[in-house]
């Protein structure tokens, strides 16, 4: 069984982007999925990590690190193994950036590395995503269609690439991307129309 864990993966688009682009490649696999919130039922959450054979975080980071939920979720997971729980699957992570670099989410990665090991648990891949802030106007020109699929079709392979280390139980480099068929003058550029115009309505409504 592999234990899917929404950590707030919201620069994905989709929430559940993550999850269904890498849905089919676990072929049969049992998938539970649960969104970390302060209200999650921790005993069904303790039992999926007992039972998983493989967990996947999908997460944002922001500022260098996870938002202060999955920290809180982590240290709970932490503590629960100390107790005595035990946990034998292998942790994989997918984490998010707006930042056009996907090694911006490295610092982040070692937070989780640091936690699989002081929980004892297997780290098996990370995949670091960057450029996901690449959304589209309302007056969508051809161009950034374009622009739009490709980013959509540079994580997909990637995701499934994951899935594949997942469904396989395997241990790899971490892998960090960004999107390629996009400039990183021409993404910042975009980011910084997007904050402008973002500004002026919220200058607007005031």
């Amino acid at each position: 069984m592999v234990l899917f864990l929404d950590g707030g993966c919201v620069l994905a688009r989709n929430q559940d982007f993550s999850v269904s682009s890498m849905r089919s490649y676990l072929q049969q696999e049992e998938l539970i999925t649960a969104k970390i919130t302060e209200n999650m039922d921790w005993n069904k959450v303790c039992r999926y990590l007992e039972e998983a054979q493989a967990i996947v975080l999908a997460a944002d980071v922001y500022l260098d690190s996870v938002s202060s939920e999955v920290l809180r979720f982590l240290e709970k997971v932490e503590q629960a193994v100390i107790d005595g729980e035990s946990i034998g699957a292998t942790f994989y992570a997918v984490l998010y950036t707006e930042l056009y670099e996907g090694e911006q989410t490295c610092i982040a990665m070692e937070i989780l590395k640091n936690f699989c090991l002081r929980a004892n648990i297997t780290w098996g891949r990370g995949l670091g995503i960057g450029g996901n802030n690449l959304e589209t106007d309302s007056d969508k020109s051809s161009l950034w269609k374009r622009m739009r699929k490709q980013m959509v079709d540079f994580r997909l392979g990637f995701l499934q690439e994951q899935a594949l280390f997942v469904r396989e139980r395997i241990q790899g480099t971490d892998v960090y991307i960004h999107p390629k068929e996009v400039s990183r003058k021409a993404y910042i550029r975009k980011i910084n129309r997007r904050a402008k115009k973002i500004n002026r309505v919220k200058i607007a409504q005031n």
